[in-house]
């Protein structure tokens, strides 16, 4: 009985886009595009905050504004 193993393809990396880019040329690339996706979600949560700080302003000053009005009808 002989048993057959699998071919093995070699292992292949993908294509490096920049082959004459220092460690230091990638890095910055990378950085900029960190940064590049950092202001937009940075943007958004700062939109999503304020919405909620206000949503909760309007509440509470309804709510407030419902108890004051119930205290002045029952004097």
């Amino acid at each position: 009985m002989t048993t057959t193993r699998p071919i093995r393809l070699p292992l292949r990396w993908p294509i490096d886009p920049w082959p004459r880019a220092s460690l230091a040329e990638r890095t910055a690339v990378g950085s900029v595009l960190i940064l590049l996706l950092a202001v937009p979600c940075m943007a958004a949560a700062l939109v999503l905050a304020l919405t909620v700080i206000l949503v909760q302003h309007a509440c509470r000053s309804y709510d407030l504004g419902a108890m004051v009005r119930a205290r002045i009808e029952r004097r």
